[in-house]
């Protein structure tokens, strides 16, 4: 060492580093809450910043309507809607081979998403929530449980469940909650 040096290169890195660690820790605890769970948002709009309320998101079913319910009647009234233009587009007399083999093909696709969504509802259910509604897009797929809120773990576990069954990625697996 040479006479005079008190700190080296070494020395200042160290400490830098050490530095960063510690903002990194305090601006951690700063801006995380543990009482929130995965996937409970809330929301503030101008009115409700001066007063301090906040709303969430995640939505309170009426009493009197079940949502599951309906949404899985109105499911199943569009499904067999478009399944019967299908088998009509097929039994046709005027229906070009082309046509009636799109008509199969949507009608086949159609089948597997109504499967792929049974089978996920059914194992959500299997993983304790009472009731579940799964929305098979073309490139997403919407989970709707019924929960206080969810924590990672279960979240995971939705993920997880939808990711076995469906090609979609899990940017575009959307998870709601409804009380």
């Amino acid at each position: 060492m040479k006479k005079g040096k008190v700190f080296g290169k070494h020395h200042v890195v160290l400490t830098l580093m050490v530095l960063a660690l510690g903002a990194a820790v305090w601006l951690n605890m700063k801006f995380s809450s543990s009482e929130k769970y995965l996937g409970q948002a809330t929301l503030v709009d101008d009115n409700e910043i001066a007063s301090g309320e906040v709303i969430q998101t995640s939505a309170d079913v009426d009493a009197n309507a079940d949502y599951f319910e309906t949404a899985k009647r109105d499911r199943q009234k569009a499904l067999d809607e478009a399944q019967e233009t299908i088998e009509e587009t097929l039994k046709s007399a005027n229906a070009t081979t082309a046509e009636r083999d799109t008509a199969l093909k949507n009608l086949n696709s159609l089948a597997a998403k109504i499967e792929k969504a049974n089978n996920i509802e059914t194992l959500i259910k299997a993983k304790g929530f009472e009731k579940s509604l799964i929305v098979i897009g073309e490139s997403e797929v919407s989970v709707v449980v019924k929960s206080e809120g969810l924590t990672t773990s279960q979240t995971l576990q939705i993920q997880d469940i939808v990711t076995a069954h469906t090609d979609v990625p899990l940017s575009n697996i959307k998870i709601v909650t409804i009380k």
